[in-house]
Formats: C-alpha cells, structure tokens, sequence
C-alpha cells in the first residue's frame, strides 16, 4: 500500500486534496536521492515529490517494532548472507547471474536511506585518478578539486576539521575487538604502513575505516538530509511506491506511472536515482536504452542510448575461517579496519583493498541445488553459520556488464549479470590480494584467534591454476553496481551528461551511482553522494556543471 506524507493543499473553496502534480519528482530514496530531494526543495519555489519504493522510517516512529531490524546498529550490517536476523522486507533480495550458471543473492536496499541505511558505512572519497578517468571521459567539472570540496562541505569529521552535517567516525584502537586488532598489526608486518586517514589524498596503507556513525548508531543520508526537511511545505514523501516508467511529451519527462498504474506529473524536471539495478530498468520501460532490447519486449524507442551497460562492482573474494573461543564478543563491530594499496601491475592507482570481518553470518539453507548450477554464495564464500575473517576486494576492475529488464513488468526483477574477473587483468590482481591476505590470515598473531582458513590450503595458493579455480568458485560482490547510465560525452558511450541530463531527452535527469563514469577506488557510497549533492544543486540552482572557472584558459 502507498504511503504518502504530505501537508495539506487547499483549493480555492478551502476543502484539502493531495495533489498529483508537483514541479519535480525524484524517484528513489538511497544515498544520492536523498541528497538530491534536500537540495531541490531547499529552493521554495518548487513543489518536490520523493517517491521510494521502501517503507519511510521516521526520526521518531510511533511504534518500535515498525524499524527494521538493525538499521540502527552500526555494530552489525543487516544484510542477507552478513548478519543472522535481517528484514526481508528492506531488501529487493536481486538474484545475480555469474558464470558457470551460478547466481548469487545480492543484498539491495529497499528503504529510506538505500544501502546508506543498511552497509557497513564506510565513506571513502573517489581518488584523484579516478577524477582524470572521468575528466577525459568529457566530464570536465568533475576534477578532484572540485569533488573534494564537495566531500568537505558534506563531512562531519572531526580527524579532518571539517564540518559538514554528515558525521564521520573512526574506531581507534583501543576501541579495535581483538580481530581487528590482529589484522591490523598482522598487515603492517606485511610492509603496509598504518595510517589514521584513509581519506587523505594517495592515501595506502592500514587502518579505520571511516564510517558513517555517532558512537555505535548508524547515520543514513535520510537521517542526515530528508528528517530535517519533513515539515517543509514543499516537499513530500511516498513511501512503498514502486516506480514502472516515465511518460513524456514532445521528448519531455511529463509523468511518473506507478506499478499500480496511478500517474504523477512533472511540471519541471523528473530525477532518477533509483540505483545503478533500477535506474537503467525504469528508463529501458521508459523507451531509452538499446533498440534491439526495446524492441524484444515491444517497447516503442524514444532514445538509442547504452543504459544498462558498462554495469561495474569491485568482486570481492572471501577467505574466511571460524573464531576461537574468546576471539569475538556480541559487542564487537562486524568491521573496523582496512588496508588500501596499489597492486604491482599498477602503482599509484590503489586498486587493492582488504577489509577484515568479524562478523559475518549466512544462513544454512535445505532447499535442494538444481542440476549444473553452484551452491548458493555470500560475502563468507559458500560457508554458513557465523565466521570471520578478510574480504579481498578489487578496486579498480576492467570487466563491466550489464543490466535489462526481463519484460514490461516492473515487478519482475532486471537480468543482471556483472561478468566478474571476465578477463586476464582482474584474474591477476584478484591472484594478488587474494595470497596477500592468506598470508595475514595464517600468520601466528591471527591463528590465535581463527581456524585455519575453510578451503584453501597453502598449496592452492601457490599455484596460479589452482587459485583461479579458487577464487571463480568463491568470488562474490560488494554491492558497490555502478556505471550503468553512464556519465560521459555521447561519442565515449554517455548515457547522462556532466549535470545528469539524459541525452536527447527533456526535464529526465539520473543522480546515483549508476552515473558513475568509472567504478572509484573507493567504497560507492560517498561518491553516489557526491553525484547526489553536486546534480541536486545543479536542479536547485538551474545552473550545469562545468568546468571550474579557474581552470579555463
């Protein structure tokens, strides 16, 4: 049932309606949204619609048991496949394509907040590499300087001098349960040196993650942006409202068709930032996208763009293990600490990462493995029950896939398939972190507190062919989908230009990280906020992105 917060509207003989008609509309409510939504109503002028297809979760809810379990908790990431109790109901529960015909269950956000709401937290700003890739791709207002004063003015972090209304944390050492501890000591043993500030520009090493929280509660972008801006009385929320398509005029975004079929218009702009998964679905039932998947499910083309290509994640390959007694306590964070680096193939681009876990926890399941296809995996692997240990990430992959929707109907999920480790490049690099993490997991300070690692030896680690079959059968994601509306000039593959306008199209912006030219070296999350922040003050100003002033000849 759709759920709809507005105030009042009186019409002239005084009796109160709620009004289908509102000057912008953004469709999804997660990390970007959020931001965006804040700062278009921010501008009084405007009558602004939010629309999420999760349940809105209020600073003060009338009634406890209506807050899904764990978004609260920074202590936990209440995920499928990372945490023993989660809520069903905040989860699109996307099934993923991967090769050998497996699949994987990939936890996506469905609530206020997006993944903001329900991740580990970790904000990590986009590097000053990634700004060159984005930069030559024709994105000439996106150069490091700029984001980082963006990411400045969004951060609460006490560590950097910045205030922003966006809190940042770190857990120090002290603070570290004896897992992180020992990864930590365990990493600089390896040569890494440890540091504070993950953040700081070129940053490489080991230490805390920094993490969108105040003491152990976590702090979404809907706590942080949409609660201070509830009462505005241009602004409205419509929570539990699944989007199907947007409908236009004369090549203009006039309307946004619910799954119910109920329409709402747009007299201004719609705003899409739905997610890297359902941005690129809505514009594909929309009539944007690829002629030949249009024309499959019988949808007349408005505009031949590449949506739902170039779909990027950072695979994420787990070697785990089991806690000895005493190794872990209840109050322990799942996560803490990490270690960013530059692999041999490439210096400079901190394109490796380990986060170490002390918690995670996949469900045992009885439902029988169709014939020819995998056991089902998570961020643990293929292992179930609770065990710890290190997510071997890579930062900077080349293999890119893709996103299309099934058929016309919204409610039927998009077919995704990643390509994850597609080519010899990332195969090398996941070869790489994988044998620097199990030397950390096996060494002497972290055996005091794990098993032996569950299914890798060190003979497999030492040989090239045997590690690949390794790591194909245990790879799996993490969540960071990026890249499938991609912002770009249209002859290098654009989807969006530089201020998130769809190409060819009026009033239809896209603002999340499906607009991410390349996949950062970096968590996803403080980029999507930074496209949120920067596109919503574009649409709030009615001024485009463009190349700063003081870099134009």
């Amino acid at each position: 049932m759709e759920e709809v917060k507005r105030k009042p509207i009186f019409t002239d003989s005084g009796s109160s309606m709620h009004a289908d008609r509102f000057t912008h509309i953004i469709v999804g409510a997660g990390s970007a949204g959020c931001i965006v939504a804040r700062r278009v109503a921010e501008n009084r002028a405007f009558d602004v619609l939010l629309i999420e297809a999760g349940p809105d979760i209020g600073p003060s809810p009338t009634n406890a048991s209506s807050i899904p379990y764990g978004v609260r908790d920074a202590r936990r990431v209440p995920m499928t496949g990372q945490s023993e109790i989660f809520d069903p109901r905040i989860d699109w529960n996307l099934e993923v394509d991967i090769d050998c015909g497996g699949r994987m269950i990939v936890p996506q956000a469905k609530v206020m907040g997006g993944g903001s709401s329900i991740n580990g937290g970790t904000f990590l700003r986009n590097t000053a590499s990634d700004a060159r890739e984005w930069v030559n791709l024709g994105n000439d207002g996106w150069d490091f300087n700029s984001s980082v004063a963006v990411y400045e003015e969004l951060e609460g972090d006490t560590l950097r001098g910045t205030r922003g209304p966006h809190p940042i944390a770190r857990a120090s050492m002290g603070e570290a349960g004896k897992i992180q501890a020992a990864f930590v000591e365990d990493v600089k043993s390896r040569g890494l040196q440890s540091i504070l500030d993950l953040q700081a520009t070129g940053a490489e090493g080991v230490g805390p993650s920094p993490v969108c929280r105040r003491d152990s509660t976590r702090v979404s972008a809907a706590d942080t942006f949409i609660d201070p801006i509830r009462l505005f009385p241009n602004f409205t929320i419509l929570a539990n409202s699944l989007v199907d398509r947007v409908l236009f005029q004369d090549r203009k975004a006039v309307t946004v068709v619910l799954a119910n079929g109920r329409e709402i218009h747009a007299t201004h702009e719609i705003i899409l930032c739905a997610g890297a998964i359902f941005s690129p679905a809505i514009l594909q039932r929309s009539g944007i996208g690829p002629t030949e998947l249009l024309g499959r499910h019988g949808i007349a083309p408005l505009a031949e763009l590449p949506v739902g290509l170039n779909l990027s994640d950072h695979p994420c390959i787990p070697l785990v293990a089991r806690p000895r007694p005493g190794a872990y306590t209840d109050t322990d964070y799942s996560l803490q600490m990490q270690a960013r680096w530059s692999s041999s193939l490439h210096p400079g681009a901190i394109d490796l990462q380990m986060v170490c876990f002390s918690y995670l926890f996949a469900q045992p399941t009885d439902l029988p493995i169709p014939r020819g296809r995998q056991p089902q995996r998570s961020l643990g692997g293929t292992e179930t029950g609770h065990v710890a240990g290190i997510g071997c990430n890579i930062n900077k992959p080349s293999s890119v896939g893709m996103v299309e929707i099934r058929s016309r109907d919204p409610n039927q999920m998009p077919t995704v398939r990643p390509n994850y480790l597609s080519n010899p490049h990332d195969r090398a690099l996941a070869r790489e972190v994988v044998r620097t993490a199990y030397a950390v997991l096996t060494s002497p300070t972290m055996q005091t507190l794990l098993t032996a690692p569950l299914g890798i030896t060190a003979q497999v680690v030492a040989d090239d062919m045997m590690l690949d079959g390794y790591i194909k059968a245990h790879y799996s994601t993490t969540y960071h989908y990026c890249g499938s509306c991609r912002m770009a000039s249209r002859e290098k593959g654009g989807v969006v230009d530089q201020s998130g306008r769809v190409y060819g199209m009026k009033g239809l912006r896209v603002a999340d990280a499906s607009v991410l030219p390349t996949i950062p070296a970096a968590n996803t999350m403080a980029s999507s906020m930074l496209v949120g922040e920067r596109v919503g003050r574009s649409v709030c100003d009615g001024r485009s992105i463009q190349k700063p002033a003081s870099s134009r000849i």
